[in-house]
């Protein structure tokens, strides 16, 4: 009967043994999970802060890329209105130019008729 406990008390000895070991591992893949899932935190939080930037700096470039733009379309067309005024200016010169010498002429006859009808009017 010694014999059959000797024999129980090794296999219980060695089932706590066991038991031990597999409870030692378990902890130490708990350990490992809370260092990978801390480490995984830190990344993504790098991760979410390298993006927030890259967003950010592409928004500034965007928008200066945009000004430059319009400030460049701007110029463009004060150019275009600068060329089409001076086209106008010089049709309305051409035409007071061309009325002035059309009317010029008359202007010696009506000074007369206007002179004549003072006269008519008021006297010498």
């Amino acid at each position: 009967m010694i014999v059959i406990w000797k024999i129980v008390f090794m296999q219980w000895r060695g089932v706590g043994l066991l038991a031990e070991n597999l409870a030692d591992k378990i902890r130490d893949q708990e350990t490992q999970a809370k260092k990978i899932i801390a480490d995984a935190k830190v990344e993504s939080a790098n991760l979410l802060a390298f993006a927030h930037a890259n967003a950010e700096e592409s928004l500034k470039s965007t928008k200066q890329q945009c000004h430059r733009e319009w400030r460049e379309s701007v110029s463009e067309a004060e150019k275009a209105a600068e060329i089409e005024a001076e086209k106008i200016m010089a049709k309305g010169e051409a035409k007071a130019l061309s009325y002035y010498e059309e009317k010029k002429g008359s202007v010696k006859e009506v000074a007369k008729w206007l002179v004549k009808e003072v006269m008519a009017t008021y006297g010498s």
